[in-house]
């Protein structure tokens, strides 16, 4: 039987990556590895002249259907093929992490990186899990003994607890005055990028990380820079309002406007996906925001800049 068909069909009725009822796991996790140095090839056979299926970043995270010297066979975002095995990271290096789902529910272990793995548990929101692998989707994770897959952006890493808070302000750090630091699009040096700035330039962290920072620069651009490459101080600075569109990650058509950064906070209203929002103040969990004069708090992962 092809690699991972089982799981596929036993995932259809599993449109999400949040915790739905689960259904017993039919395989053991597959190994996995995160793609390093850029864009990387998947092809149709083991050679460099073969069909190009599709190219995957750095840190996109691929199952291993069969290791080979010089290829790897694997599945990654439905296909089958091959991958240069020297660009394919297979170490693990064990993190906590938390569930942090802002739904009230909990988030799904699956037996694959993708919505259609199985589901082989599920775990509140607020529980701790170990991270095996961390990839920019999908992370490899260790839950009670048993190992899947957990969407990356419904965790809150270990990590990132030593970074500097929310709203610090931080200069551009380049090792030379000469050098000039990209500010990215998303948070990967394939990214495009929007703009480019010298030493001294003051930005405001969003969200921190421990690669890269999410920012504010004082131009009033957002995007992210890396981290290394700035220097935190010990001032504050107000975000300065900036426009951004409601989205649903569940799939959902609305998304709540609340009175507090809290699900028990009462709901204003609710607000269609698409409409766009005035963000004044930028949380890594909540923001406040200003919707046709009112002012309230929506969930920072339903909104999108």
């Amino acid at each position: 039987m092809k690699h991972m068909s089982m799981k596929k069909l036993a995932g259809l009725t599993a449109a999400a990556a949040l915790a739905v009822t689960a259904i017993p796991a039919l395989a053991d996790t597959a190994d996995s590895a995160l793609v390093q140095g850029g864009k990387l090839n998947l092809r149709e056979t083991p050679s460099l002249s073969a069909k190009v299926l599709g190219q995957f970043p750095t840190g996109t995270l691929v199952e291993i259907v069969s290791r080979g010297s010089e290829w790897h066979q694997v599945e990654v975002d439905g296909k089958e093929g091959y991958m240069l095995s020297k660009f394919l990271n297979t170490a693990t290096a064990s993190q906590s992490a938390t569930v942090r789902t802002n739904t009230g529910i909990g988030l799904n272990l699956r037996e694959a990186p993708n919505t259609d793995g199985a589901i082989i548990t599920s775990v509140k929101n607020g529980d701790t899990v170990t991270v095996l692998q961390r990839g920019a989707d999908w992370s490899r994770v260790s839950v009670d003994g048993k190992e899947g897959f957990m969407a990356s952006r419904f965790l809150r890493f270990g990590s990132q607890s030593t970074a500097p808070a929310t709203g610090k302000v931080a200069v551009v750090n380049n090792p030379r005055d000469t050098q000039v630091l990209n500010l990215r699009q998303s948070a990967s040096l394939d990214a495009k990028v929007l703009d480019y700035y010298r030493n001294g330039t003051k930005v405001t962290i969003l969200k921190p990380g421990s690669t890269w920072h999410k920012v504010q620069v004082e131009d009033g651009k957002i995007g992210y820079m890396m981290a290394k490459f700035l220097k935190v101080t010990n001032d504050t600075a107000p975000v300065q309002p900036f426009q951004a569109k409601v989205v649903n990650i569940n799939g959902g058509s609305y998304v709540n406007f609340r009175k507090g950064a809290s699900l028990n906070a009462g709901i204003i209203s609710r607000v269609d996906v698409g409409t766009s929002v005035t963000v004044l103040e930028h949380g890594t969990d909540w923001c406040k925001v200003s919707i046709d004069g009112q002012e309230g708090y929506m969930s920072t992962w339903f909104l999108k800049w």
